[in-house]
């Protein structure tokens, strides 16, 4: 079947198509097996550079000489000087390494220089499209305010209180009433269980977003986010390995949750039960935050000490809410005293609920396996006070800019 290039598409963006490989041989190469998809490579990475034009659309082909560190330190460059660039490289054999660092340095697509000419033409649509769409949105960014969405913050300060379940409950709550407008993010970077209490596999995590966090935009972030089918629920999955996460910067963690409230209305940001300089900034970034506890000794004494912390550091102030767990447990403990000792009032109460450990052990979350229980009623008593009923504003399309007489292939 013979594929329609975008400029035959109606409305379509168009793009340039430029190429670049120094070695002779491979240049050769390229121009003989690749005529008709691939423009005859320029000599040099600088060469190319000087043929770009900030704003224009345009698909860059790394030729297989360049797959290597050098090349794909100039792909960092690239993607951080000019975010309308999408460079597809061209291997000779594409490993898992190489794919990895490859995506790491900003490559949008990758695949091997005998893949054939239906493949590499599709790579160059897909990415000539992304590219297209990137300015598209850019212009649109600049005629309207810019999309800030609401970062509600799940907390505590001891383990096993409940926190995970509260935040992923909540999120996918939202999710449900706001369709495709709300993601999760769990920020226990070393030992995250939102996955597995979603049942969602993480393909991709916080680790590979925050490795391209200096370049990535709203089109790569998608593609780090897994999907919750049952609620449309975006989420951001901790990294699988607890060493990957100990690498991740607070600023990259920043940087990652900024991008995601550009892209929703609520970001539901779960946090690790303890303080250090990710959960200062988070905290320091959030909107809302939901300070979980249980009615047990150590966790009431762990979350004044907490609570203490914030005030001195002057962050959180008063977004702080209070939301009790097992509030109905028959622990000699009385909600009112609990108060009294924190300075702070139980806003919100969630029973204890055998519902809540059976849709854990399921990976449903009770507020759709049970939803009519009384820990998923409490629950959705928090989304209430949270949920928007204003739609999102639709974008206008915004009109293609003018065509330059530039050196390169258009598509």
């Amino acid at each position: 079947m013979e594929t329609t290039s975008p400029s035959e598409r109606p409305g379509a963006q168009s793009y340039r198509v430029l190429a670049v490989e120094p070695d002779e041989r491979m240049s050769t190469r390229i121009t003989l097996e690749l005529a008709g998809i691939v423009p005859a490579p320029l000599k040099s990475i600088d060469e190319a550079t000087r043929e770009l034009v900030p704003g224009e659309p345009t698909v860059l082909v790394f030729g297989p000489s360049l797959a290597g560190p050098d090349g794909l330190a100039a792909v960092e460059r690239i993607a951080r000087n000019f975010p309308e660039v999408g460079v597809v490289l061209l291997a000779d054999e594409l490993t898992l390494t190489l794919l990895q660092d490859a995506l790491r340095a900003g490559v949008r697509d990758a695949l091997t220089i005998d893949a054939g000419e239906r493949q590499i033409r599709l790579s160059l649509e897909r990415v000539g499209d992304t590219m297209s769409g990137v300015v598209n949105r850019a212009a649109a960014a600049s005629a309207e305010p810019a999309r800030q969405g609401k970062i509600l913050v799940a907390f505590s300060t001891k383990g096993g209180v409940g926190k995970s379940v509260c935040a992923t409950n909540l999120a996918v709550l939202l999710a449900t009433r706001n369709p495709g407008r709300v993601a999760l993010i769990d920020a226990d970077l070393q030992f995250g269980d939102d996955a597995v209490l979603l049942g969602v596999p993480p393909q991709h995590t916080s680790a590979d977003a925050a490795a391209v966090v200096e370049t990535i935009d709203t089109q790569l972030m998608d593609g780090f986010l897994a999907t919750h089918e049952a609620s449309g629920l975006r989420v951001l999955c901790a990294p699988v390995e607890p060493a990957a996460g100990e690498r991740i910067s607070a600023e990259e963690m920043i940087g990652m949750v900024r991008v995601l409230r550009s892209m929703f209305d609520f970001v539901v940001v779960d946090m690790p039960p303890h303080f250090d300089d990710v959960v200062l900034a988070l905290l320091e970034e959030a909107d809302e935050v939901l300070l979980i506890a249980s009615l047990d000794i150590p966790s009431i004494k762990n979350l004044k000490v907490g609570i203490q912390t914030l005030d001195l550091l002057a962050v959180a102030g008063n977004k702080l809410h209070l939301v009790m767990n097992r509030a109905n447990a028959r622990v000699h403990l009385d909600i009112s005293d609990v108060e009294r000792a924190l300075g702070v009032a139980a806003e919100f109460r969630i029973p204890s609920d055998i519902a809540i450990p059976q849709s854990v052990n399921r990976g449903v979350p009770v507020v759709l396996d049970k939803p009519r229980s009384p820990a998923a009623l409490a629950l959705k008593a928090i989304a209430d006070r949270y949920s928007s009923t204003d739609p999102s504003p639709a974008a206008a399309e915004p009109e293609a800019p003018a065509e330059p007489r530039r050196r390169g292939w258009r598509r």
